[in-house]
């Protein structure tokens, strides 16, 4: 069976930022102590702004809201077009462990039945695989990652959800928490898809 794992391309990768960073410091350091007269500092600071400006890029999606397909993709659910699937098929969410904080936050701030959006195209941060996200929605509106579709899964319906994102909608569907206690465990129910108007 052939790997049909989705990536996003390496040049946009947080990776990419990380080491475009690390190499442009380590270059500018050499030309800093080589003999190139005038040239040498000025090639060094044009050098280490450059890396400044790979780090800015690389850490602004830790602190901006909303980012496209990061760790949080969405921050809440305002303003967002949702469209309900009916519950047929349960399916767990896989990297569940990893994320036991925002669970805690998600389950305490959610009474009653829980839902969760999925999201096509997402990443953990400093990985490249892409992958189909859930995140819970707590009461308030607010969402949290909870984890990803499993693989097996995620395969026939990201391009679904894709489809869906370019009409400026996302899926909403209902969760149910396997685990009342630490480590958590969450199930998505997943149906088929409206058809857009």
């Amino acid at each position: 069976m052939t790997d049909r794992r989705r990536r996003k391309p390496l040049w946009r990768s947080e990776l990419f930022l990380l080491a475009l960073v690390l190499v442009l410091a380590m270059v500018a350091g050499l030309v800093s102590r080589s003999d190139l007269g005038v040239a040498g500092p000025i090639l060094s600071g044009l050098l280490l702004a450059l890396a400044l400006a790979a780090a800015v890029l690389l850490v602004v999606p830790l602190v901006r809201r909303g980012r496209p397909d990061a760790e949080s993709a969405r921050v809440s659910v305002a303003g967002i077009d949702l469209v309900d699937l009916p519950p047929e098929l349960r399916v767990p969410v896989d990297e569940t462990r990893r994320r036991q904080t925002s669970l805690d936050a998600a389950l305490a701030r959610s009474s009653g039945e829980l839902s969760a959006v999925l999201t096509p195209d997402a990443t953990r941060w400093l990985g490249r695989e892409l992958r189909v996200a859930v995140d819970l929605i707590a009461d308030d509106g607010e969402v949290h990652r909870v984890g990803f579709l499993p693989r097996d899964v995620d395969a026939q319906w990201s391009e679904r959800l894709r489809g869906l994102a370019a009409h400026g909608a996302v899926a909403r569907v209902r969760a149910v928490a396997r685990t009342t206690t630490r480590p958590y465990a969450v199930d998505v129910y997943l149906g088929p898809i409206p058809a857009a108007d």
